[in-house]
């Protein structure tokens, strides 16, 4: 396994810049929020490795960055996921109208803020001793994080709130960019990948739900939001049945069988 520090420090140099830039701004901010989950799996991964304290201030920081530039990357996302469902027009024009708002605020100097996080966490992460992070480290990482999925797994299917599913989305999410940083096979990630996207699915769904709430009494918005949840609950069945299969193995057997796929020395 190669060291896997300067991948990650290359990639939070090119996301601050990318999304310094003016070119087509919606697909820069959705970048760099997929950026950045890449790079919280990673600080998962060299966690043991940094110890706790830098694990926390690094983490905190990339969260940080994410959450200035979710609103716009949200507002979009709406109204793809509304049209996706057949919305009417008035409820585009809502909905579009919001994210001209959002667009508005990122470009009020929030961008630049999230971009000046992610340049100074690059220039922290250059002097901090990753170790690799090592192998030892990575494999608790590894099995830290799949322990985790397999606990929300449990959550969800005992209690499966809008919460729950969140909280398992993002740590599949997260088990999906580890593999894909210790460079496992396509065949072994796709399986969490594909479940990484329906749950991503049912989260915008879940999202779309909760705003056309807050508009019960507009035209469109109770329609769109009785299509929302029949489409979320499809979603949410065919993820606990392809969740029951990925998380089946223990998170001992799971680890062994990364590393019949991958040399992590």
């Amino acid at each position: 396994m190669t060291d896997l520090a300067p991948a990650a420090i290359a990639e939070l140099d090119e996301l601050a810049d990318g999304l310094r830039s003016r070119a087509d701004v919606d697909a820069r901010v959705h970048t760099t929020r997929k950026g950045i989950k890449r790079l919280r799996a990673f600080l998962r991964l060299a966690r043991p490795s940094v110890g706790k304290n830098t694990y926390r201030t690094e983490n905190t920081t990339l969260r940080d960055a994410a959450r200035l530039i979710a609103p716009a990357r949200d507002a979009l996302v709406l109204i793809e996921t509304a049209a996706a469902v057949g919305a009417p027009d008035a409820v585009l024009a809502r909905l579009e109208a919001g994210h001209r708002e959002a667009m508005a605020g990122l470009e009020s100097g929030i961008r630049a803020e999230a971009a000046d996080l992610l340049r100074s966490a690059a220039v922290r992460w250059r002097y901090v001793a990753w170790g690799g992070p090592g192998a030892a480290s990575v494999r608790v990482g590894l099995r830290e994080t799949y322990l985790r999925g397999l606990a929300d797994l449990a959550t969800v299917r005992s209690d499966p709130t809008d919460v729950a599913f969140h909280g398992w989305r993002r740590r599949v999410k997260y088990i999906r960019y580890q593999l894909e940083t210790i460079g496992a096979p396509p065949a072994f990630t796709r399986p969490f990948t594909l479940l990484g996207d329906d749950l991503g699915l049912e989260h915008d769904y879940t999202v779309l739900i909760e705003v056309c709430r807050t508009h019960a009494i507009d035209t469109g918005f109770e329609f769109v939001a009785e299509a929302a949840e029949q489409r979320r609950h499809g979603l949410r069945a065919s993820a606990l049945e392809l969740g029951r299969s990925l998380f089946a193995p223990e998170p001992e057997a799971y680890l062994r069988t990364v590393e019949s796929l991958v040399d992590l020395s």
